[in-house]
């Protein structure tokens, strides 16, 4: 996402402090988890719909993240929105992932370390989705690393 947008790289290189805002950021556009299922345990109404005790539910957390009652201009990616975090990423209340803090921590210092080892770092080719409704990434990801330490890297796949 960030070599998509190289106007919010270059922010980060300027200013490091907006890592762990971009890394939300990046979550809430287009986070690993796009969509969940719960079953209602009582009759309820949401909208108009009536949905019936028993019934199952489908929760489109890629939806949730892009809500414009919540996010301003919801399909701009911006490193320095300030209520980035609100997104869904990891679920909410008792469903929420106990590794977020982890991941936040994990996303935040390996993201940081990649282009700032390799400043010049760039695809080569389109990135290859895995093709999963459900639990999104990349089955290829060819970049050129670039320059680190005047060597010339190049990635294998």
């Amino acid at each position: 996402m960030l070599l998509q947008y190289p106007d919010q790289l270059a922010r980060l290189h300027n200013d490091p402090e907006l890592w762990p805002t971009a890394v939300e950021e990046i979550l809430r556009i287009d986070g690993p988890v796009q969509m969940t299922a719960r079953t209602a345990h009582c009759d309820v109404e949401v909208a108009g719909h009536r949905i019936a005790a028993g019934d199952t539910v489908a929760l489109l957390l890629g939806g949730a993240n892009r809500d414009p009652h919540v996010f301003a201009d919801p399909i701009s990616f911006d490193i320095t929105r300030p209520n980035a975090r609100d997104h869904l990423a990891f679920a909410s209340g008792i469903h929420a992932c106990l590794g977020a803090a982890l991941a936040r921590i994990e996303g935040t210092t390996a993201l940081r370390a990649l282009f700032e080892a390799f400043p010049d770092l760039q695809l080569t080719a389109p990135p290859q989705p895995r093709g999963l409704v459900n639990l999104r990434g990349f089955a290829r990801l060819p970049a050129k690393l670039g320059t680190r330490n005047g060597a010339s890297v190049e990635s294998r796949g």
